[in-house]
């Protein structure tokens, strides 16, 4: 009988050094992956979130079919109405905004009004009343509609009340002007710990004098490029662009909130030079 087949049964192991060579090309191949994992999530969300944008660029061609080709208002005051919705004491009634007829989603976490980018709980919320808890009943928007040029006697701005209300087919180079884009606000003077909103207001970098007679520096404008020092947007005449700061700094460099090119014109307020009043002008 042969027993040479059956000697000890000795298992090959990994000596000290080929593991720490396994363990290294792992290491190796989690710092190629995990970038191009990451840059992949945030395409994804980006791609989310430009759907979300157009979907809002459509409603707003819709309500001016409906409405005599005027641009939807940004906040009824007299009843405290925006194009998000009507606030109550005891939470938002997204059914009462401007867009409810033509999208009807609800104000709520993952749905079309917010960008996937900026999730609840990033940010302080806009529509809820001093003193109350944080609910998502106060979610609005993460998006901002540009209602200081498209709606200007129904923007809220003192200044712009006597500014005539444009309608859709009157505005000038459509493909520029910006309806709705990615937006927060930093209220917060120490850019290490920035105190950020939710906004659903598009504020350009300049903003008008409370007397109309000069364009002076906006201290919080609003659009945030969150997706990789992008932001997403959708234009007058329906189509959606990325767009990026072009050149123009940072308001506040952490929360990636500033303007695009730190201009007025020509996605902000394209007409800027016809809208400031000589001091005569003013007083007749």
């Amino acid at each position: 009988m042969d027993c040479t087949r059956f000697s000890s049964d000795k298992r090959a192991g990994f000596t000290l050094i080929e593991l720490l060579v396994v363990i290294s090309i792992i290491s190796i191949l989690m710092a190629i992956l995990v970038p191009t994992l990451v840059r992949a999530r945030g395409q994804a969300k980006s791609i989310v979130c430009i759907s979300n944008i157009k979907q809002l660029g459509l409603a707003f061609l819709c309500y001016g079919n409906d409405n005599d080709g005027y641009t939807i208002p940004l906040h009824e005051t007299s009843t405290d109405t925006y194009w998000w919705g009507k606030k109550h004491s005891d939470g938002i009634n997204h059914t009462k905004g401007f867009v409810w007829p033509y999208l009807q989603s609800k104000l709520e976490e993952r749905s079309v009004y917010e960008c996937p980018s900026q999730p609840y709980g990033s940010y302080n919320l806009q529509g809820k009343p001093p003193g109350a808890i944080d609910e998502p009943k106060w979610i609005t928007s993460t998006y901002g509609y540009n209602g200081y040029y498209l709606s200007p006697p129904k923007s809220g701005w003192f200044a712009l009340r006597q500014r005539p209300w444009p309608k859709i087919a009157t505005i000038s180079k459509a493909s520029d002007v910006i309806v709705f884009a990615d937006t927060l606000i930093n209220y917060s003077a120490a850019e290490g710990n920035p105190n950020v909103w939710n906004t659903a207001l598009l504020d350009p970098p300049y903003i008008l004098s409370s007397n109309g007679t000069y364009w002076q520096k906006n201290t919080c404008p609003t659009t945030c490029f969150r997706h990789n020092d992008k932001a997403n947007a959708v234009f007058v005449d329906g189509h959606c662009k990325t767009i990026t700061p072009e050149g123009a700094k940072y308001i506040s460099e952490k929360a990636k909130i500033g303007s695009v090119g730190g201009k007025n014109s020509p996605h902000y307020v394209p007409d800027y030079q016809q809208w400031v009043q000589s001091e005569g002008r003013r007083r007749r």
